[in-house]
């Protein structure tokens, strides 16, 4: 009787320190949050006003360098003034405006799992991992570069926690790998291992496009311009 009851106490013992082992965060499921409050005003209405006349002083006035063939052919079939010695656009506020007006109030961030697809704008919020991270620590090996290894542990790890809703990106630099190959690295493993919304460092252009081209393979030819 005696060695039932302690066998009885070591199991309860080793459940509780299961339980305590686990982290809460597992138990969180995945969830589009809405905030109920209304936006904080930081500045009243007649300030903001002139942070907007001031930004269109500049952009008219001052104007932006563009060090960019291609970005200075699309701003001066768009209209804006441009001088291609210098490399420098002025934009007309109205232009400014125009373009401002066609971006969407809100839109899907679409995610292989459609159950995980993610909403921005309005009052949504969503929360999404950190990114560039240079250096990983772990209990068997200390203070570390980070390698693709454990990128794909990170990406695991992020897969399980329900609150975040993104994975993807620079979880952690593998530095095993060139660092103009990263992203051909990481986002391939991203689609493999987990199912949420995708990001990726959209350092330059072909960084950006070869994103596109790998979410075409998820998505769809149609599902990208």
């Amino acid at each position: 009787m005696e060695t039932s009851r302690s066998e009885h106490r070591a199991a309860r013992r080793a459940e509780a320190r299961r339980k305590r082992a686990e982290s809460p965060l597992l138990t969180i499921p995945f969830t589009r949050l809405r905030n109920p409050l209304q936006p904080l005003e930081i500045l009243p209405p007649d300030q903001i006003e002139k942070l907007h006349q001031a930004s269109m002083r500049i952009l008219e006035d001052i104007g932006l360098a563009m060090m960019d063939g291609e970005t200075l052919d699309i701003w001066q079939k768009a209209g804006a003034k441009v001088d291609r010695a210098r490399q420098h656009v002025w934009l007309d506020r109205g232009l400014v405006m125009e373009a401002v007006a066609k971006a969407p109030a809100s839109f899907t961030w679409r995610a292989r799992n459609p159950e995980r697809d993610v909403f921005i704008g309005e009052n949504a919020i969503a929360f999404a991992p950190q990114g560039g991270v240079a250096y990983v620590t772990s209990l068997d090996q200390g203070r570390q570069r980070g390698t693709l290894a454990d990128y794909e542990n990170f990406l695991k790890l992020n897969h399980m926690l329900g609150v975040i809703h993104f994975a993807g990106e620079q979880l952690i630099a593998p530095h095993d790998v060139p660092a103009s190959l990263r992203h051909l690295r990481r986002l391939p493993r991203a689609i493999a291992l987990t199912d949420k919304a995708l990001q990726e460092a959209a350092h330059g252009r072909e960084i950006t496009a070869d994103a596109i081209h790998l979410a075409r393979l998820v998505f769809g030819e149609s599902s990208y311009p």
